[in-house]
């Protein structure tokens, strides 16, 4: 891949599978008139990003898009992992070895525009390979292993756990899965074998951190902080969106 990319420039890429086994064909499922995927590149279009695509495995999502007005590319059905999918799509674009790419999930229809923002400038800022976000823990997430902690110095993340008391849980801070990296880095990240704790936790961004890798992490500035994954969390969805309405 080339060098070479203008400073402040990002790109943003949405993974969207349609084999979800607790939902499926979640990014096809309405939210008070819009599908998941339509509400997520809504948020996405409110940015100053270069580009945005959606990277699926599904023909019916591809059309879906054609008809929202947002570039699809196909890529494969066996990946493992999101990173593998993110990859790929980099590879189809022809990327530059120093872009960044903020990795919005295809599952987060209120994902706050200034978030994204935010994030591509802490990774210009700190010249970051990866960079995240974080928000406060409920007092109903503590004791969740749904919901992922981390723990952080500064802006750097010491760790990510499932489990409160894996550190000082008045120190946890609730992660948000949304990400930025650099092209070049998530080469390398892909051809990394799986870590001791990924596997162990459950959690892919261990190895980054396994590989001696730094995380950077900032606060979310947005309200609402959903990821839809179940039938409850799509009946929430659609209750924020028509409040929002």
């Amino acid at each position: 891949m080339r060098q070479e990319t203008s400073l402040m420039s990002y790109r943003i890429i949405i993974p969207a599978r349609i084999g979800s086994t607790r939902l499926p064909n979640k990014p096809l499922k309405d939210i008070a008139g819009k599908t998941l995927i339509e509400r997520v590149v809504d948020q996405a279009k409110k940015t100053t990003a270069k580009s945005i695509h959606v990277a699926t495995d599904s023909e019916e999502i591809m059309d879906h898009c054609n008809e929202i007005n947002v570039e699809a590319l196909l890529t494969s059905s066996h990946h493992k992992t999101g990173s593998d999918r993110l990859f790929e799509s980099c590879d189809i674009l022809k990327l530059l070895d120093q872009e960044l790419i903020i990795n919005i999930q295809g599952d987060e229809p209120f994902i706050d525009p200034k978030d994204i923002e935010n994030l591509a400038q802490l990774a210009e800022k700190e010249n970051a390979n990866t960079v995240t976000l974080y928000t406060n823990l409920e007092s109903n997430e503590l004791e969740n292993n749904d919901v992922v902690k981390l723990w952080l110095d500064s802006n750097i993340v010491k760790d990510f756990s499932r489990y409160g008391d894996h550190l000082p849980i008045k120190d946890a801070k609730k992660h948000i899965g949304v990400y930025g990296y650099r092209v070049n880095f998530l080469q390398k990240f892909v051809k990394w074998r799986q870590s001791e704790n990924e596997i162990k936790r459950n959690l892919e961004q261990m190895r980054v951190m396994d590989n001696g890798g730094k995380i950077y992490a900032i606060e979310s500035s947005g309200k609402y902080h959903i990821g839809v994954d179940t039938e409850s969390d799509l009946k929430l969805a659609r209750e924020i969106a028509l409040d929002l309405e």
